[in-house]
């Protein structure tokens, strides 16, 4: 039985790796960019494991990954999707580009790495997939990432039916903001007023919480009491929420 985990070369998706190195797998399957950051990690871990260079917002990368669970049909315990990105920007202000490849990561690699694995996914496995406490809001300067997360937040509910009979969790995990070097590439030449990131979170505190979630067969996996209480004010009141959101800019 293998996991496989994506975005795995920082921040939460290497965390989730080190953490499942202790649920006695027979391989960790990495998938990032950066060849480096894999090899060191990989390096660290007492579990076999199989490094993939690919960028999933290539069409050719990601299918070629695909092919590759096609051809072994490996049996999966986990499916963790961490690999995303936002930026800071008002929608039509940002580069295409950086939409383009917000949605292609965010939401097209998602659903197709989710969609190819499901096959070899034990039954009574688990998938997690990265969400973020943004799917509950809609957000100024920020809209297009929180989009793509409401998206995640949808596509998870359906899933969770549609698996129902194979019992294999679906678990959506919706942190605020985490102490990773994504609040770094969010702000790229775009700054946002420093209170926005008052209230953290740590990768390891989100990653356990979201592994015990995923092994009780839990929906949702929240971190930190604030944000809890956030998401049930953005559920009950979504104007309300998004009018506190957009006070933060002014």
């Amino acid at each position: 039985m293998i996991a496989i985990i994506t975005g795995a070369s920082s921040g939460i998706g290497a965390e989730f790796s080190r953490r499942l190195d202790s649920y006695g797998l027979d391989s960790i399957w990495l998938i990032a960019r950066r060849t480096d950051r894999l090899e060191e990690l990989a390096s660290s871990l007492k579990t076999p494991t199989r490094i993939f260079s690919v960028d999933l917002t290539d069409r050719a990368g990601l299918d070629s990954f695909i092919s590759i669970i096609q051809t072994e049909r490996p049996e999966i315990g986990y499916l963790v999707n961490c690999a995303g990105f936002g930026k800071f920007g008002l929608t039509w202000e940002l580069p295409q580009d950086i939409t383009r490849s917000m949605i292609d990561l965010n939401v097209t690699a998602l659903v197709s790495m989710t969609s190819a694995c499901i096959p070899y996914i034990r039954d009574g496995g688990h998938i997690i997939e990265l969400d973020s406490l943004s799917a509950y809001i809609a957000m100024y300067d920020l809209n297009v990432y929180a989009s793509t997360k409401a998206f995640v937040r949808h596509f998870c509910s359906g899933l969770r039916y549609e698996l129902k009979d194979r019992h294999i969790s679906v678990t959506e995990v919706s942190p605020g903001w985490v102490r990773t070097d994504f609040i770094q590439i969010a702000m790229t030449e775009h700054d946002a007023p420093a209170k926005v990131f008052k209230s953290t979170v740590s990768k390891e505190d989100v990653v356990e919480k979201a592994l015990r979630a995923a092994d009780r067969g839990r929906a949702r996996s929240i971190c930190g009491f604030k944000n809890r209480c956030i998401s049930i004010l953005a559920t009950h009141f979504p104007k309300f929420a998004s009018r506190m959101w957009r006070a933060y800019f002014d």
